[in-house]
């Protein structure tokens, strides 16, 4: 029988420890049996490691109760090829620390696992996941245990604890590499068919991951070896809507096509039908869209569909007579919304009178409020634009009232009331105007109203007081994201907070994350947090003590590069650029749009090749757009060659930044419209919403900053 330490030689062995006298690592040392699996005398010793790192643990005596200096000396141990060193650091953390012991856990297993020695990674992610049943990176812990276990030629462990790891994440990268390990070992033991089911569930179920092309390659090899096919149309048809939902839309036609190919039936043949169709539409190709959309059976929404298909392809006259049919058919629950896009493309066309007999009718309908509002909208616009200024005051009106609980919606309505008042009579301008530029100083239409007041002074309103809400997260929370924060682990420290950011509901918790986002770099996250929980308060200008509500709203991200890009004569403004790229990318450096533009700035990589050659770059490769340096520049660049396009009109240069410029010089006005009126009658409503969000970006960065 093994005799078990007596109390006095654990603290004798202790205190030995702290001078750095015996090997840390004993496995009674700074846990409890329970917490550590017995180890045989090969692993012991590994465990002492070399003597000179008694050295080494002496001088980190002083880091151990600081879990992030701990952390942050186990990385530079590890870059120091300190290896063994490193593991001691990362087992004080484990035992001293619990609030980040399953990350050091993690890193501790990986770095054994690097090293060879998977029997000893196995143990330490195997204590960790009896130790922290509630950790949130226990899909982590399962998937290098599950590799750890194949290293040992364990497959049936293996296989158990990645499938756990399946259970435990709905993370796609994490999820398509578990899957991708899984497949890997059937291949090896021999399980060629169980390979190619699990091969083919990443290539379907996660077609834009890195683990899809190995396993579209690994499937096309074991297809040849198993001499049947392995991908059926279900499978395909299943690729395209997954690649549909993430706006893949290339991708997305090629699915639904071969799954149409191999000969899908029934309902299933119908869906692919359908959403080839909307694919095509997606992708612009009208005229194919036009002809999918007529093959499918003409019930729900696919007459819409199909009148919306022709009118993109230029058949607006066919359109408007199939939207004009199906608007006057009882039978149709879309009778509503096929009247009012039948009124929109007459509007397009000049046949004013007839567009406005079809937008009163909606106004009318009971069946849609939101149409209802949009129609009445378009015949106060209407009845304004044509001089009709108490006319368009009664729709105003009405949608004011109809919008009575939210006042964010009433601006449009009482910005455009005030200027039919202001040229028609009727009615206080200069006051409304005041009043709207006080209510909701950082608000569009609260902005376009300060020029209009005429010097009328409005008294500051008693602003509804920020929702303060309960908290939600504990100290703890937040302070293991700080923890990894300043031990420079800021991988991980994002998915704490980006985990912690589906709970929040408080300000001071929306506040105290969106800091810890803020510091980890990641502005889009900060931006959101606050964004989703008080619009309406933004728009109403900073409260004093909570400044920092609207700073992480609109951040000044990648300060030096946007200084550096906007210095030279002729550049435009940093606000700009900073409006700009919120409403672009939100800040997220690597993102891709579903039609190629990349980046900060969201520059396609054919306008930055032209670009880069039109400002004397040495050097320029598609990939260059990722790097925030090089975004913002070409970005600036841009900015400022459109605004000599346009001759400085701002409005005119966002616009085309979004549309084109060859878009916007066909809206350039005769008559010199004033500003206000020209971008409310920009035709594409996306190109509109587009220019009034980044206007109003740009004066709160002034007023800001």
């Amino acid at each position: 029988m093994k005799s078990r330490p007596t109390k006095l030689s654990q603290a004798v062995c202790r205190g030995l420890l702290l001078l750095g006298l015996v090997p840390a690592l004993a496995s009674w040392a700074h846990a409890s049996p329970r917490r550590n699996l017995p180890a045989d005398s090969a692993e012991q010793s590994e465990r002492e490691g070399p003597a000179a790192d008694r050295v080494l643990r002496a001088r980190s005596q002083s880091l151990l109760g600081n879990p992030a200096s701990a952390l942050k000396a186990a990385r530079q141990a590890v870059a120091d090829r300190d290896r063994s060193h490193a593991v001691w650091l990362f087992e004080q953390i484990i035992e001293r620390h619990p609030v980040v012991g399953d990350h050091a856990a993690l890193l501790q297993a990986r770095l054994l696992l690097e090293d060879g020695r998977s029997r000893w990674s196995a143990r330490v992610a195997e204590a960790a996941l009896a130790r922290y049943p509630n950790s949130p990176i226990r899909a982590g812990l399962y998937v290098l245990l599950g590799n750890a276990r194949a290293d040992q030629r364990n497959t049936a462990a293996a296989l158990a604890a990645w499938r756990s790891a399946l259970s435990e994440s709905r993370d796609e990268e994490l999820r398509a590499s578990a899957l991708l390990s899984i497949a890997s070992q059937e291949e090896r033991a021999g399980l060629d068919a169980d390979a190619a089911t699990t091969y083919t569930l990443i290539w379907y179920a996660h077609p834009t991951t890195q683990q899809a092309e190995i396993s579209a390659h690994r499937l096309e090899l074991l297809q040849e070896l198993l001499q049947r096919p392995l991908l059926e149309a279900s499978d395909w048809r299943r690729r395209g809507d997954r690649l549909f939902r993430q706006r893949q839309n290339d991708e997305a036609l090629e699915a639904y096509e071969r799954a149409l190919e191999l000969g899908l039936v029934g309902r299933e043949a119908g869906r692919a039908e359908q959403q080839r169709a909307r694919t095509l539409f997606r992708l612009r190709r009208y005229p194919e869209a036009v002809k999918a959309f007529e093959e499918l059976p003409q019930t729900g929404e696919i007459p819409i569909w199909h009148a919306r298909a022709l009118a993109r392809a230029d058949r607006v006259p066919e359109a408007i007579a199939e939207f004009e049919k199906l608007a006057d058919d009882p039978s149709t629950r879309h009778s509503v919304r096929a009247r009012y896009l039948a009124a929109v493309l007459l509007e397009g066309r000049s046949f004013g009178e007839r567009a406005d007999a079809h937008f009163r009718k909606v106004e009318a309908a009971r069946r849609s409020a939101g149409l209802n509002e949009a129609a009445g909208w378009r015949l106060g616009w209407s009845a304004y634009r044509q001089g009709r200024y108490s006319e368009a005051v009664g729709y105003f009106d009405r949608l004011i009232k109809s919008k009575k609980r939210d006042p964010i919606g009433q601006l449009r309505a009482r910005y455009w009331r005030a200027r039919a008042w202001q040229k028609g009579g009727g009615g206080d301008a200069p006051a409304e105007f005041a009043a709207l530029a006080t209510e909701f100083p950082l608000s569009y239409y609260g902005w376009r109203s300060r020029s209009r007041a005429d010097g009328a002074v409005a008294p500051k309103p008693a602003s509804p007081p920020l929702v303060r809400g309960r908290r939600r997260l504990q100290p703890s929370d937040l302070r293991r994201a700080r923890i990894l924060l300043e031990a420079g682990l800021h991988e991980e420290a994002s998915g704490e907070v980006q985990r912690l950011s589906r709970r929040v509901r408080g300000l001071a918790d929306r506040l105290d994350l969106a800091h810890l986002a803020s510091d980890i770099g990641d502005y889009h996250l900060a931006h959101r947090i606050v964004v989703e929980g008080y619009s309406e308060s933004l728009a109403r200008g900073p409260v004093p003590h909570f400044e920092d509500l609207w700073w992480y709203s609109w951040p000044s991200a990648y300060l030096p590069l946007v200084h550096q890009a906007t210095q030279s004569p002729g550049s435009v403004s940093p606000e700009l650029v900073y409006s700009i790229m919120r409403e672009e990318s939100g800040f997220r450096a690597r993102i891709v749009s579903p039609v190629g533009a990349r980046g900060l700035l969201q520059i396609m990589t054919e306008t930055g090749e032209q670009l880069a050659i039109d400002h004397g770059f040495e050097e320029f490769e598609g990939e260059d757009l990722f790097d925030p340096s090089t975004n913002i520049d070409l970005g600036a660049r841009y900015l400022a060659d459109l605004g000599e396009i346009f001759d400085g009109r701002t409005s005119a240069s966002v616009a085309s930044y979004n549309a084109g410029p060859e878009a916007v010089a066909l809206w350039e006005p005769g008559d010199a419209p004033d500003d206000d009126e020209w971008v409310e009658a920009i035709p594409y409503s996306q190109t509109r919403s587009y220019v009034k969000r980044v206007l109003r970006s740009l004066y709160a960065y002034q007023v800001l900053y």
